[in-house]
């Protein structure tokens, strides 16, 4: 084979000035997280649940505690009291924090495994990611499990390079960090116990795995004292998450496996990203006699931990949040490694200065990249209800009962209507039974109602009853029904949700 790669990667010792560009891109990211962060909780399906659960001190314990648990410390640090808004931006905050540590630990771990070019390279692409900047704004686990696969994957490179009792309780600690943010975490102690075992001789492992074990376990006790306070509703909790990820969310299901994810990382990324991203398999290609185990380990992680997620029912794009990471960190990792391959004995780019192709790739990735990222800032200073809530002040009467789907959220516009819908607006009747309690006007979202239209959706055996009748109940709404106002999605589907607004009398 005539590809080579020449000198590459030239690992960087992580030297404060490199804490310090890592610290630099990390307040940036903080800086962009918070922006704009103070719209309704009740926009957010999620969101105001969690809220009342650090007010009251009542866990349903869906999810680990390292999100909740560092949630309720921000809201009483600042002061949220019982208010459901305060709390909830305290917790956004605490997202935009755990996104923004992250990114530390990436720019760190880039560092360490391809050079400080690329740890540059990979804040660069990091603090403009339009996933990682919305999913900051929410107060959701998401961020919280970046965090810990962040910190988990730069203590494994550090220990394969040196192990040691130090970093195994290092390694130990971030394992912990990676298990508290949520139950998916856990798919990283695997990899931990490998690379005690690949890296230490047979008779130290037990140790090494005594102090790693004892770390994880201290760091997730702590995170998540709570649980052992209440192991019945931990328990159910978990059973909950664990039946949810198997078989499906509120009666919907899918086949499995399922190419939901491709869909996500094609829209979380751009082309040139994937250009250079493909750069970075080929140097594993051809470099992959010289490659660590470490380097094995995280280089097939976001493939793995994809197709992992595509036996689940249950999706959505936040989930492969902690993938989306780390490919930008490969693609920084491409763009370094592009000057240093050769054809032969000659540079495939000729004379041309590192700097320059590094600079060149970098600035053609952010400019595909900074457009979306950019619709996707303003977007947080747009409410796409707003169109609704102005033509329902001026031709609906007050007092007057509307029934809505959960994500069109009425109460939240601080209009004066009854308003009647737990989830779906098909749970309030029939159509029939409707126009005979005298409601006038049915508000749907497409968030809630579009379950019931797509083709690779089914219900589970035991909600066919429930699907049908919700079907029907939305089928013969838009048929019979007067569509009086649409209300297009924007870019967050939270913000700017599809709303329609029928009359059906």
């Amino acid at each position: 084979m005539n590809l080579s790669i020449d000198r590459w990667p030239v690992p960087a010792a992580l030297t404060p000035p490199l804490y310090a560009m890592a610290l630099a891109f990390a307040l940036v990211g903080l800086a962009l997280f918070t922006q704009a962060n103070r719209f309704p909780s009740a926009y957010h399906p999620d969101e105001p649940s969690k809220a009342r659960q650090v007010i009251e001190q009542e866990y349903n314990f869906h999810h680990p505690m390292l999100m909740l648990s560092t949630a309720t410390l921000a809201a009483r640090f600042s002061g949220a009291g019982d208010s459901v808004e305060r709390v909830t931006i305290a917790g956004r905050w605490v997202s935009a924090s755990f996104t923004a540590a992250a990114i530390f630990f990436l720019v760190l771990l880039t560092c360490a495994a391809f050079g400080a070019l690329a740890g540059l390279v990979s804040g660069l692409f990091l603090v403009t990611n339009h996933q990682l900047f919305e999913l900051a704004h929410y107060f959701k686990e998401d961020p919280a499990v970046l965090l810990g696969v962040s910190a988990f994957f730069l203590a494994l490179l550090l220990y394969d390079r040196q192990p040691g009792p130090a970093r195994a309780v290092l390694l130990g600690a971030a394992t912990g960090l990676a298990v508290s943010g949520k139950y998916v975490g856990i798919l990283v102690a695997p990899l931990a116990i490998g690379i005690i075992f690949v890296t230490t001789r047979r008779s130290g492992a037990g140790r090494q795995l005594a102090f790693w074990a004892a770390a994880a376990i201290t760091v997730f006790a702590f995170a998540n004292f709570p649980v052992f306070l209440n192991p019945g509703g931990f328990a159910s909790g978990f059973e909950r998450e664990l039946g949810m990820a198997v078989t499906g969310h509120k009666g919907i299901t899918r086949s499995v496996p399922h190419g939901v994810y491709g869909a996500v990382f094609r829209e979380s990324t751009n082309a040139v990203l994937w250009i250079l991203m493909g750069v970075y398999a080929v140097s594993v290609l051809v470099r992959w006699r010289r490659m660590r185990t470490a380097e094995w380990m995280f280089a097939l992680y976001p493939l793995v931990f994809a197709i992992i997620l595509s036996f689940s029912p249950k999706t959505h794009h936040r989930y492969f949040l902690p993938a989306t990471g780390l490919l930008l960190c490969f693609a920084a990792a491409g763009a370094a490694a592009i000057p240093h391959f050769r054809w032969g004995s000659r540079p495939l780019f000729g004379s041309l200065p590192p700097a320059v192709i590094i600079g060149t790739v970098t600035a053609l990735a952010l400019a595909v990249q900074m457009p979306r990222f950019i619709d996707y800032y303003q977007g947080f200073s747009r409410d796409g209800r707003s169109l609704l809530a102005e033509y329902l002040r001026a031709n609906v009467p007050p007092g007057t009962l509307i029934v809505q789907d959960k994500r069109v959220n009425l109460p939240a516009l601080g209009l004066p209507y009854a308003v009647e819908g737990r989830f779906f607006a098909a749970d309030a009747g029939t159509l029939d039974d409707l126009r005979a309690r005298g409601v006038i006007y049915v508000a749907v979202a497409e968030g809630d109602y579009g379950r019931f239209f797509r083709e690779n959706f089914r219900p589970k055996e035991d909600e066919k009853s429930d699907y049908v009748r919700r079907r029907d109940f939305y089928d013969q709404l838009f048929r019979e029904g007067t569509l009086v106002l649409e209300c297009p999605s924007g870019t967050l589907q939270y913000l700017q949700p599809h709303l329609k607004l029928y009359r059906i009398q």
